[in-house]
C-alpha cells in the first residue's frame, strides 16, 4: 500500500495539472483569433452565462458544499435516504374520456409498472357541468368525464385505494371532485386516513391558462381553504392544493420565470389559507408543486434543486417548521419542445427530461407520450413512456445513490445561479402585488413573451435545434394517423348514461337529494362535506353539487390568457403546406442545386443548403458537380424547379458564378437564383450577374423558407 502511494505521488509529479489560465491560452490558440467569450461561452434564456469548463474553485462559498440530503434547506433532497427509502411514483396520465376506457387502460398499466394514478379531468367536469350542459369537445375533452358516483365507480373498478396514490388535477373543481372521490372511498369502506394523493385545486393556474374564472377569486380561495381543512382532518394523506407552473412553461417561460411564478403562487396560497384559519405548517403540507421539464438537461436539474431551497425559505418566513418546509414535487415532461414531425424523436426528448427530473429528486413523474401532440395514446406509446421510468428505476441504479448530482461543480454552481435569479424574479412579482396582480397587469405576459420571442428567434436562425424540425428533417416520413375521439358521439353517450341513472331514481330518493342540496346551499362552504357525500351517495350529479356551491356564476372579470404554444408549430405549418401542395400538384416544391465542380468543392455548401430548405418541406435535387453551364441548364430543365441555389467555394463564385447565372437566366428568365454562402464585398457584383438572394449560416431559416414557399404559391 505504501509503495502504491509513493508511485501515485511520483506519477503526479511527472504529469502536473494544468491551470485554468494555461487551458484558456491553449483554447484561444485553437480559436485562431476568434473572441473566446463569444465562441466558448453561451447566454441562456435565464440570463446565465455558461462557461465551457468548470473547476473546483467555483464551489467556494456555494451552499451545496456544506449541506447533506434531508437537512440544511433541503438543497440535496427532503429525505436523508433519497430514493433508497422510497422510489418516486410512476404517475402516468390516462387521457381517456369515458370511465370504462379509463378503467381498462389504468388496470392494464397498473399491472405493468405504474403505481400512481394521475387523473386528468375533462373540461366539463373542471367547469362543474353535467354532460348535457356542456358543449361538444368539453365532454371527454382533455380528460375523464365524471358526473356521478356511478362514473367514478366504473373508472376505479378493481383498484385498491390503499395500494396506489390518486392525483387529481381538479383545477377549480376541488370541492366537487374531492367530495365525489371521498364518497367513493366511503362506498368502498376504506379508511380515508390511509389513502394518499392530491386534488390539485389551483385557481391561479386556471386563470393564467384560460383567462377567466367562474366566480370571484376570493371565493375560490375560500373553497380551497375549506377543502384543505377537510383533508387535514379526515384524509391527511391527501394534499388539496396544487401549484402548476405548466401554463408558464407552455407560454415559453425560462426556468427562472417558471420557478419564480410558481413560488409566488405557492406564497399566495399559503397566505390565503393562513388568513382563513389554517395553521402555517398544515397549509404548507397541503401544497403540491407540478413542474414541466424542458430539454436543457442541467438547467432542469438546477431548477428543481433550487425549488426545494427557495420554497423552504418562503415557508420559514411564514413561521413554518423545518418539516413543513419540505416541498412535494411532481414533474411532467413539457410540451413546449415536442413536435408533430418526426414524432419518434419525442421519445428521446422525454428520456433525457425524465432523467434530469429523477436526478433532481422529484416525488412523482409523468412521461408524456411521444405522439401526444397528434393523437390519443395507444398501448405502444403508453408502454414506451411508462417503461422509460421503469428502466430508470430498475436498470440505471440511480436509486442507489442519494442525490447523484450533488457535488458536481457544474450542477452546484448552476443551482445557485438559478436560485438567486429565481428568488429575484419572485421578489419582483411580490413587489408588483403578488401573482394575482402580476397576471392581471400582464407583467408576467410581457416578461415571458420576451423570452419566448428570443427562443423563437434562435430556432428560426437554427442557433437552437429541434431535430426533425429545423435540423435533420425527415422529408420522406409518413405522418401518424391522427386518431382523435368522436367527441359528439361521446357526449351523446354520456348524456344518455347520466339520464338513465337519473331516471332509475325513486321519487323518495329525489326528494332526499333535494334536501341534501338545500343543506349544502344553506351551509355555504362550511362543514358541507357530509352533505355533499350524502347527496352523491343518493345519486346527485357533479353539476348539481357545483351549482349549489357556487349559486352565482356570472362573474365576468377576465384577463388575457397566456398563450399555449409549441416551438415547432410554425415550422410544422410550413411542412403541412408543402405536403398539401405536393398532394394537389403531384410534385413537391422543388429546389435545384447548381453544384460547381467536383464533390470536394461543393459538398459542404450543398449539404448545408439541403438541410436548410428541407426544413420547409422542399424537395432538393442535388446533381453531381457541373463542368459547363450548358449541362446545368439541361439538368435544371428536367428538374421543373422554380429556384436554383449555386453551391461551390468562394473562389468558384468569383470565377464562375456570373457565367452560370447568366446561362441559367437566359434559359429561364423567371428562375430565382440563390447563392449558398455570404457574398461579402462581392454582393453588388453577384447581383449584377443574376443573384436574387443568398443564404448563409446567419440567415433566418424560417423566414427564408416561408418567403420562398410563398413565391411558389405554396401558401
Amino acid at each position: 500500500m505504501k509503495k502504491d502511494i509513493q508511485n501515485d505521488a511520483k506519477l503526479l509529479e511527472e504529469f502536473p495539472g494544468t491551470t485554468k489560465e494555461e487551458w484558456r491560452q491553449a483554447a484561444e490558440k485553437l480559436l485562431k483569433g476568434a473572441p473566446f467569450d463569444k465562441v466558448m461561452t453561451r447566454q441562456t434564456p435565464e440570463g446565465i452565462r455558461l462557461e465551457p469548463i468548470f473547476n473546483r474553485d467555483i464551489l467556494e462559498g456555494l451552499p451545496g458544499t456544506r449541506t447533506r440530503p434531508g437537512f440544511d434547506g433541503f438543497l440535496r433532497g427532503t429525505s436523508a435516504a433519497g430514493y433508497r427509502s422510497a422510489m418516486w411514483e410512476i404517475a402516468q396520465e390516462m387521457p381517456y374520456g369515458t370511465p370504462d376506457e379509463f378503467n381498462e387502460a389504468t388496470l392494464s398499466d397498473l399491472m405493468k409498472g405504474q403505481d400512481s394514478l394521475n387523473i386528468l379531468l375533462d373540461i366539463a367536469t373542471l367547469r362543474g357541468l353535467n354532460p348535457d350542459a356542456a358543449q361538444v369537445g368539453q365532454v371527454a375533452g382533455c380528460g375523464l368525464s365524471l358526473a356521478s358516483l356511478k362514473d367514478i365507480q366504473k373508472a376505479f373498478k378493481g383498484i385498491m385505494p390503499e395500494a396506489v396514490s390518486f392525483h387529481f388535477r381538479a383545477g377549480l373543481a376541488g370541492i366537487a371532485v374531492g367530495g365525489l372521490f371521498f364518497t367513493w372511498l366511503n362506498y368502498q369502506g376504506v379508511d380515508k386516513t390511509k389513502v394518499k394523493g392530491s386534488l390539485g385545486m389551483d385557481p391561479f393556474a386556471v386563470l393564467a391558462a384560460s383567462g377567466k374564472l367562474p366566480c370571484a377569486l376570493s371565493h375560490l380561495l375560500h373553497e380551497q381553504a375549506v377543502l384543505a381543512k377537510y383533508c387535514l382532518q379526515d384524509a391527511p394523506g391527501m394534499q388539496s392544493v396544487g401549484v402548476s407552473v405548466m401554463p408558464y412553461h407552455q407560454a415559453g417561460a425560462s426556468s427562472v420565470q417558471e420557478l419564480g411564478a410558481g413560488l409566488a403562487t405557492g406564497a399566495a396560497y399559503l397566505h390565503a389559507m393562513i388568513e382563513r384559519g389554517v395553521e402555517v405548517d398544515d397549509a404548507a403540507k397541503q401544497i403540491r408543486f407540478s413542474f414541466s421539464i424542458g430539454s436543457n438537461f442541467f438547467m432542469e436539474i438546477a431548477k428543481l434543486r433550487a425549488a426545494r431551497v427557495l420554497w423552504a425559505r418562503i415557508v420559514e418566513s411564514f413561521g413554518g417548521s423545518s418539516e413543513a418546509q419540505k416541498i412535494t414535487m411532481h414533474a411532467r415532461t413539457g410540451l413546449y419542445n415536442k413536435t408533430q414531425k418526426d414524432p419518434y424523436v419525442n421519445m428521446l426528448r422525454t428520456t433525457t427530461e425524465s432523467l434530469s427530473a429523477v436526478i433532481a429528486g422529484i416525488d412523482s413523474l409523468c412521461v408524456g407520450n411521444f405522439d401526444e401532440t397528434i393523437r390519443s395514446p395507444g398501448d405502444f406509446s403508453r408502454r414506451i413512456s411508462r417503461n422509460t421510468q421503469v428502466i430508470l428505476q430498475e436498470e440505471c441504479e440511480l436509486t442507489q445513490v442519494v442525490d447523484p448530482a450533488g457535488g458536481s461543480w457544474t450542477v452546484e454552481w448552476l443551482t445557485n445561479q438559478v436560485a438567486e435569479k429565481s428568488w429575484s424574479f419572485f421578489q419582483e412579482i411580490e413587489r408588483k402585488g403578488g401573482i394575482e396582480v402580476a397576471l392581471k397587469s400582464e407583467f408576467l405576459h410581457k416578461e415571458i413573451a420576451t423570452t419566448a420571442e428570443a427562443n423563437e428567434k434562435l430556432l428560426n436562425q437554427r442557433r437552437t435545434s429541434l431535430v426533425g424540425t429545423n435540423v435533420y428533417p425527415n422529408i420522406e416520413e409518413q405522418s401518424l394517423d391522427a386518431t382523435l375521439p368522436d367527441y359528439r358521439e361521446i357526449r351523446n353517450k354520456r348524456i344518455e348514461e347520466v339520464s338513465l341513472d337519473r331516471a332509475h331514481l325513486l321519487d323518495d330518493t329525489l326528494r332526499l337529494i333535494d334536501n341534501a342540496l338545500n343543506r349544502i346551499y344553506k351551509l355555504g362552504t362550511e362543514s358541507l362535506f357530509p352533505s355533499i357525500m350524502e347527496a352523491y351517495r343518493l345519486g346527485a350529479t357533479l353539476g348539481e353539487i357545483s351549482e349549489v356551491i357556487r349559486p352565482n356564476m356570472d362573474y365576468s372579470e377576465s384577463i388575457r390568457p397566456l398563450p399555449a404554444v409549441r416551438l415547432a408549430s410554425k415550422y410544422e405549418a410550413m411542412r403541412n403546406a408543402s405536403d398539401a401542395f405536393t398532394k394537389a400538384n403531384g410534385e413537391a416544391p422543388t429546389i435545384f442545386l447548381c453544384n460547381l465542380g467536383p464533390l470536394r468543392r461543393h459538398k459542404i455548401r450543398a449539404d448545408f443548403t439541403k438541410g436548410f430548405f428541407e426544413a420547409g418541406g422542399f424537395k432538393i435535387i442535388s446533381p453531381q458537380g457541373f463542368e459547363t453551364p450548358e449541362a446545368a441548364v439541361e439538368a435544371l430543365e428536367a428538374s421543373h424547379a422554380g429556384i436554383v441555389v449555386v453551391c461551390g467555394t468562394d473562389d468558384d463564385y468569383t470565377e464562375l458564378f456570373g457565367v452560370y447565372a447568366k446561362a441559367l437566366k437566359a434559359a429561364f428568365p423567371q428562375i430565382m437564383i440563390v447563392l449558398a454562402g455570404y457574398p461579402g464585398e462581392n454582393e453588388e457584383k453577384f447581383r449584377a450577374e443574376g443573384m436574387d438572394d443568398y443564404i448563409f449560416i446567419k440567415s433566418n431559416n424560417y423566414e427564408v423558407n416561408r418567403r420562398y414557399l410563398e413565391g411558389l404559391d405554396v401558401f
